[in-house]
């Protein structure tokens, strides 16, 4: 098992856990996190009838009652109006402030269950036990919670650290491959943005990656939660350095949107990666060979490469949207080489549309 620690600025520290087989463990660790003899889970309906079981049985044992609330899958149900139901449910249950919302599943119900845990009563102990390879390397870490507004991702959120994060790796021997693949484009850009040595490690280990092979990817997610967590140390509000988290995601999530969300977060992610890597090319800071190494990482992975049959314009105008706009410039990040990401205001829509629309 793997320890991590973000320390915030107001002295609350966030515990975060992975390695094999941790939900056997889960409820001495969750009892040792937030000490209470009720807990409330939400969880959806992929994930509840897998784990949510053993969880509530790993808890009973240390004395704590469960209670489930259980909402359909899928990113369109990550809404204030879901968010207004599990109110509902909350205050049904006379849940109180001292009793742990759990949050079990991948990174839609990490973001929404969050939301819901920082809001309810201005705040409940929160403890994240993520599923998904996206959530155990990426959504899970660093505080960030929200939901969507209209066609807008994560617009309405705010920032509230959890407790514990629990990673157990052997999760993902259930997780679709769809999925799994997915979270990949996260660990890729965790490696991109600040460990070479991590993208070394991806590049020549790509086939025991995909195979999930479990000592591989006990390695690869520790380092890549130890990036997330880094960064987050040093800027947990999204001041300055937390912003390179954010590498292909702007063209990313303005993808998502274009395409109603049915294009995932990981394969949006993927082509913004894309894009971004050959951004910094034709802005002369990354070079020819290093662009070609990641787009070819990136393929190799499962992950696509190009742009799907979105217009360009439609793109920059939901990138005018984006959060981190600031006086007008876009806040861009960019690479150096693999390992090394800067953030640059020198992006503009033109050099966007250029990126998008170059064979």
């Amino acid at each position: 098992m793997h320890e991590l620690k973000i320390e915030t600025l107001n002295r609350h520290t966030c515990q975060i856990l992975s390695g094999p087989q941790l939900l056997k463990k889960a409820g001495a660790l969750i009892s040792n996190a937030v000490s209470s003899s009720r807990a409330v889970m939400v969880t959806d309906s992929n994930v509840g009838p897998l784990y949510a079981q053993q969880i509530i049985d790993s808890l009973s044992a240390e004395g704590t009652q469960v209670e489930v609330i259980t909402i359909p899958a899928g990113e369109e149900n990550k809404t204030l109006a879901t968010a207004s139901g599990i109110y509902n449910t909350l205050a049904a249950m006379y849940i109180d402030r001292g009793n742990p919302l759990i949050a079990l599943g991948g990174g839609m119900i990490g973001d929404l269950a969050g939301f819901v845990g920082a809001t309810y009563l201005r705040g409940l102990p929160l403890i994240q036990i993520a599923t998904s390879l996206v959530a155990q390397v990426d959504s899970s870490i660093g505080g960030k919670v929200a939901v969507n507004h209209e066609n807008l991702k994560n617009q309405i959120g705010t920032f509230y650290q959890p407790f514990l994060v629990l990673s157990d790796s052997s999760c993902l021997k259930t997780l679709p491959e769809d999925e799994f693949i997915n979270g990949l484009g996260e660990v890729i850009k965790s490696a991109l943005i600040m460990d070479e040595e991590l993208f070394n490690i991806i590049e020549n280990g790509m086939e025991l990656i995909k195979s999930r092979n479990e000592k591989t990817l006990d390695k690869v997610i520790f380092r890549s939660a130890r990036v997330k967590t880094s960064v987050v140390e040093k800027d947990e509000k999204d001041k300055g350095l937390r912003q390179i988290l954010n590498f292909g995601h702007t063209i990313g999530h303005a993808i998502e949107t274009c395409s109603d969300f049915n294009i995932s977060h990981g394969r949006a992610v993927a082509i913004g990666m894309v894009l971004a890597s050959k951004a910094s090319q034709l802005l002369g800071l990354l070079s020819q060979s290093d662009y070609e190494r990641i787009k070819n990482l990136i393929r190799r992975s499962g992950l696509p490469v190009t742009l799907p049959d979105v217009k360009a314009d439609d793109i920059i105008d939901v990138i005018k949207h984006d959060k981190k706009i600031k006086g007008g410039k876009i806040n861009f990040i960019l690479l150096t080489n693999p390992g090394a990401a800067v953030i640059s205001s020198d992006v503009t829509p033109e050099i966007i549309k250029e990126v998008i629309t170059a064979p």
